[in-house]
């Protein structure tokens, strides 16, 4: 199908709080993107820089708790730290370059930008002048099935993450996922037809549910005090050029967008949004591959999110 064969073999796996811009991966076949093997996670090669031209301690998934409790580490934590966890569109991956534009970094800028003093550049403030932290996980060609699947994986999983990030806890966990669902549960399809009209309700709730099941992983997460205090944003899946040739897949795309803003508003900890903008054929905000999103997209997407993320974070 469309995204599989336009996908880029790359990765960034964030590390909690690490100031990383670039993870190396090696190549993988389409059918480890969709279906990850335990060995796959074992190749990745890692190149640590910092993100924001900031220097800080490089902490890895088995030091961050030891790290993030030291008086030294706890004076330079923002108040509000925040995590994005998806797939390739939260890596940053655009065809057909092999660089990653993450949006997590322009929405730490905006977010710090209206938040910190007037009197202190975001450019020049030091880690603790920052009222926000920013950092992110994506896996490019990952389905959400695949993300529970790896759930408590150490170098991939969101549960690490969620247990990795204390003193102070994560204040809000972001979620884009569902582009490569869409695309694995409609490329077999017979467009339009009756049988597939008939089943909309199964596949649309065979998609949705282990998305749910991640943000009930965020839900049941206990904080530094032991209460559940984590929210969670979900982010509406976007179009695509695969949406736009597949009426099913446009169709189900919808219909998952609908049960994530009714899950949303059955939770009091969970907020949806939509897509800050949608595809359309051409646009700059877009890759080649109608896919993913270009440079210009990313920076669009992250500043975009951020005036929801501020309310979030203003009301906890």
């Amino acid at each position: 199908p469309l995204f599989i064969h336009k996908i880029q073999n790359h990765d960034l796996t964030m590390m909690p709080f690490v100031p990383i811009t670039v993870l190396l991966l090696a190549a993988r076949s389409s059918s480890s993107l969709l279906h990850p093997s335990k060995s796959t996670f074992h190749h990745y090669v890692a190149a640590l820089s910092s993100s924001t031209g900031r220097t800080n301690t490089i902490l890895t998934m088995r030091s961050i708790n030891n790290q993030a409790t030291t008086k030294t580490s706890t004076k330079l934590l923002p108040t509000k730290r925040i995590f994005c966890y998806g797939d390739s569109l939260t890596a940053g991956t655009t065809y057909p370059s092999d660089e990653l534009f993450p949006y997590g970094c322009h929405l730490e800028k905006e977010l710090n930008q209206c938040m910190i003093s007037p009197s202190v550049p975001y450019s020049s403030a030091s880690m603790s002048e920052l009222p926000v932290m920013v950092r992110w996980r994506g896996l490019p060609g990952w389905t959400a099935s695949a993300m529970m699947d790896y759930v408590n994986d150490s170098s991939a999983g969101l549960q690490s993450v969620l247990d990795g990030i204390r003193n102070p806890s994560l204040s809000l966990l972001i979620i884009l996922v569902g582009t490569n669902d869409i695309g694995s549960l409609t490329s077999s399809m017979v467009r339009s037809s009756s049988s597939d009209a008939e089943n909309a309700e199964d596949v649309t709730t065979s998609a949705v549910d282990p998305i749910l099941r991640l943000y009930r992983t965020c839900l049941d997460c206990k904080d530094d005090d032991g209460t559940k205090n984590i929210h969670t944003l979900a982010v509406g899946i976007p179009g695509s050029a695969w949406q736009e040739a597949n009426p099913n897949a446009s169709k189900l795309c919808t219909n998952m967008n609908q049960a994530l803003q009714n899950f949303a508003s059955s939770q009091d900890r969970v907020s949806y949004v939509d897509f800050p903008f949608p595809y359309e054929r051409g646009d700059s905000k877009w890759s080649g591959d109608g896919l993913h999103l270009s440079e210009e997209g990313y920076e669009i997407l992250g500043r975009g999110l951020a005036p929801c993320v501020k309310q979030i974070l203003d009301r906890i």
